[in-house]
């Protein structure tokens, strides 16, 4: 509640938070995902104002028709249904006026807050929360122009190119800026909507969970570009039994090692091999501020136990991401962000899935396809071709290696070149340091002193001085040397003090 009251920045940060049940725990990422970022839309006149500003032209010389009342209205944008003149159904977004500098004041704030608190509470460092925001911050102003989500809908159309179950609307560049996208109507019932299920037969219902497991798999296993707000209410039944996909504002990207190490993780997982998960998690790039390898491999292992004799193909995604998440938050492991998006991705995925079949079972449908594609994977061609693209990394390392090591010495010589190092705890350690320090200087002035003293006297002794001189130079040596061994325990006294 505190956040929907906040506004548009922190509903959106909200949700990315909802992604990161590594980091604020599984319970408050369950919370946050249940945030709906549907508000109360805006007076059509005001939205009218940002469509024909941007477009520079009235809405009726660019529109047939144009509906004022909204399909939907968000903390962002708000939709309405309008129709071109050449007779296209079309639904067009246009974003809400004053919501882009309400969104830099908000992020302002945000990077002030984090800037205190860092000096307030040194512990909070072991988390990167500045360069979070610096990457939420980019993601939101990302989505601020509608023409990255114009660019989303147009990749992901071109990924499904032949797949006849699959729909992506069409983009009209013409009517597209940074405040308004215009795109095809995708006319049907979601899977969030009971009709579905009650007007379907159960074959069908389960064809369409698998048309979008594998919508799913295409794009994050194949392509590395995924859809990652896979909610039931983006996912559009159409008459003829097909899926339409809306809603590209915000989108996942992996690499192809990546992908490799992910289906290596689910392959462990299956396998119930605690050390081969732990291998694709840290491959992964999932760090370790204060987790120890064998704790969590332990974790790992009780949680096979749990599961007993039961199948991996049995098991709900959910409860196993669940699971994976918990661990991670007990044992503290940051997850990279695009882990952390995926497995919420997959998560939501299950669950729009049940809600139209209620008998699908993700992994079942993911085993195999994953045990295909490592296959695939580790055939000897693409072996080689990885091996052949790395060999040429390498060769380009070494031929460039001469060159930065003439610059490097050159620096060297000049004195350019600066080392810094940061080691958590340090000033504890450096705290003893001094403090024994301190007391190794006392003691060896005051143990100097004694043997200066005598060193004066038996040289005083063998010159034959006479007693008053040797009694004189005594009491003085004595004052000046008191003095000085004073003066180094006030001075250890306020180096410990400070």
């Amino acid at each position: 509640m505190a956040f929907e009251d906040l506004g548009p920045t922190f509903i959106k940060l909200a949700q990315i938070l909802s992604t990161r049940g590594d980091l604020i725990g599984p319970e408050y990422a369950s919370e946050l995902s249940r945030l709906q970022s549907s508000v109360p839309p805006l007076p059509f006149d005001d939205i009218l104002g940002v469509l024909e500003s941007e477009l520079g032209a009235s809405h009726s010389e660019l529109f047939a028709s144009f509906d004022r009342e909204p399909l939907g209205s968000g903390s962002i944008g708000q939709v309405h249904r309008a129709r071109l003149h050449s007779g296209e159904s079309v639904v067009v977004k246009v974003q809400k006026p004053g919501v882009r500098s309400t969104i830099e004041m908000d992020l302002d704030i945000l990077r002030r807050w984090i800037v205190r608190e860092g000096a307030r509470q040194p512990s909070s460092r072991s988390f990167d929360s500045a360069g979070f925001l610096d990457e939420f911050g980019f993601t939101l102003t990302s989505e601020l122009d509608y023409t990255n989500e114009a660019d989303n809908a147009s990749r992901l159309k071109h990924i499904h190119r032949g797949h006849d179950t699959v729909i992506i609307p069409t983009i009209y560049w013409d009517y597209c800026t940074a405040r308004v996208l215009v795109m095809d109507e995708i006319q049907g019932l979601d899977f969030g909507d009971s009709q579905l299920a009650d007007q379907l037969p159960p074959d069908d219902r389960h064809r369409l969970a698998t048309v979008a497991f594998r919508i799913a798999f295409t794009q994050i296993f194949l392509e590395g570009f995924f859809h990652a707000d896979p909610h039931p209410g983006n996912f559009i039944v159409t008459d003829d039994l097909r899926i339409g996909l809306i809603d590209f504002g915000m989108v996942g990207v992996l690499s192809e090692s990546q992908r490799r190490h992910f289906l290596q993780l689910v392959s462990a997982m299956a396998q119930q091999n605690s050390e081969g998960m732990l291998d694709a998690l840290w491959s992964l790039g999932v760090t370790e501020p204060e987790a120890h390898r064998a704790r969590v491999a332990r974790e790992f292992d009780h949680l096979f136990f749990r599961i007993g004799d039961r199948s991996f193909e049995d098991l709900a995604a959910g409860d196993i991401i669940g699971d994976l998440i918990r661990i991670a938050n007990r044992h503290r492991l940051q997850f990279p962000p695009e882990l952390a998006l995926l497995l919420k991705v997959l998560a939501m995925l299950e669950s729009a899935a049940v809600l139209v079949d209620p008998d699908f079972l993700f992994f079942k449908a993911l085993e195999p396809e994953v045990a295909a594609l490592l296959k695939e994977k580790t055939a000897p061609k693409q072996v080689g071709t990885r091996i052949g693209r790395e060999a040429i990394e390498l060769a380009h390392l070494f031929e460039g290696l001469p060159h930065r090591a003439d610059r490097l010495l050159q620096r060297l010589e000049t004195g350019d070149l600066e080392f810094s190092a940061r080691h958590e705890g340090l000033e504890r350690e450096a705290g003893r340091l001094a403090k024994a320090i301190n007391r190794l200087t006392l003691v060896t002035g005051i143990a100097l002193f004694l043997i200066a003293f005598g060193i004066y006297t038996l040289a005083a002794e063998v010159a034959g001085s006479t007693r008053s001189v040797g009694l004189g130079s005594f009491r003085l040596v004595l004052v000046i040397g008191g003095v000085l061994v004073v003066a180094l325990g006030v001075r250890a006294w306020l180096r410990r003090s400070n």
